[in-house]
């Protein structure tokens, strides 16, 4: 014999006090013990404000989550804006990062807006107009007029620093300082008597490739190593015969080649 048992079933039943106000969802019938999550969407001209029942204030997050075990009837309570304020957000540069808390609010409303800067981007300052108005990245003000305010980043900078094994094997180029994520070319060109070998860097070798690109991330200390060509034994011989045919040069001076 089997013993059959059914989970108890709880209705969430929800409302607005403004019917114009906003929209709402998440209502409906759940198993008891279920996570229900309601959620209240402002109409243009206003604000959420809270979610009650009863009268009582259970939560002022316009997505309120709770475990259902019982029947509930909330409500979302909205609020038309009075003297609507707006506050435009952007970004300089573009690129540098993103913001949150722009929008409208009622005027007196304390206000919050956050910067965050992106990967290879540091936050400067909060601007409006050109002037200065705080660096710190979460900026809070009562709002009385409509803002235009742009969240200022800086790109991190890095150093590429470059030498030779051999100061006479040849010249290096495209070392010096750049913004995170560039792309950077640094070249090796070896000096008559000598060949290019290889790019390193902490001793370990980073390209064979006279012509070096990389994506910069972080500082770079790279070395450009050249060879000296060695003679030929068929060279050495032509500068015998060369040196042998000029009675003016005295061989004896040469006691090893």
């Amino acid at each position: 014999m089997v013993a059959n048992f059914t989970a108890t079933q709880y209705t969430v039943t929800l409302s607005t006090n403004l019917s114009v106000g906003g929209i709402i969802s998440g209502g409906g019938t759940f198993s008891s013990g279920a996570s229900v999550t309601v959620t209240a969407t402002p109409n243009a001209g206003y604000t959420f404000t809270n979610w009650t029942e009863n009268g009582t204030d259970v939560s002022t997050n316009a997505s309120y989550t709770f475990i259902i075990t019982g029947n509930r009837t909330i409500v979302a309570n909205f609020t038309a804006v009075q003297n609507p304020c707006t506050v435009t957000l952007s970004l300089n540069p573009s690129a540098g990062g993103t913001t949150n808390g722009g929008g409208t609010f009622n005027s007196g409303s304390s206000i919050t807006i956050t910067a965050t800067a992106n990967a290879g981007y540091t936050f400067t300052k909060w601007t409006e107009n050109g002037s200065a108005l705080s660096t710190d990245a979460s900026y809070t003000f009562t709002i009385t007029g409509n803002r235009t305010l742009v969240a200022n980043f800086t790109a991190v900078q890095y150093t590429v620093t470059l030498s030779t094994n051999l100061s006479t094997g040849g010249i290096t180029s495209g070392g010096g300082t750049f913004n995170s994520g560039d792309s950077v070319t640094v070249t090796a060109t070896a000096n008559s008597g000598y060949t290019f070998t290889n790019w390193s860097e902490n001793g370990t070798i980073v390209s064979i490739d006279a012509s070096y690109t990389f994506t910069i991330t972080g500082n770079r200390t790279l070395v450009a190593n050249f060879t000296a060509v060695a003679l030929g034994q068929s060279q050495v011989k032509t500068g015998l015969y060369c040196l042998e045919n000029r009675p003016e040069i005295n061989l004896n001076v040469f006691t090893r080649i």
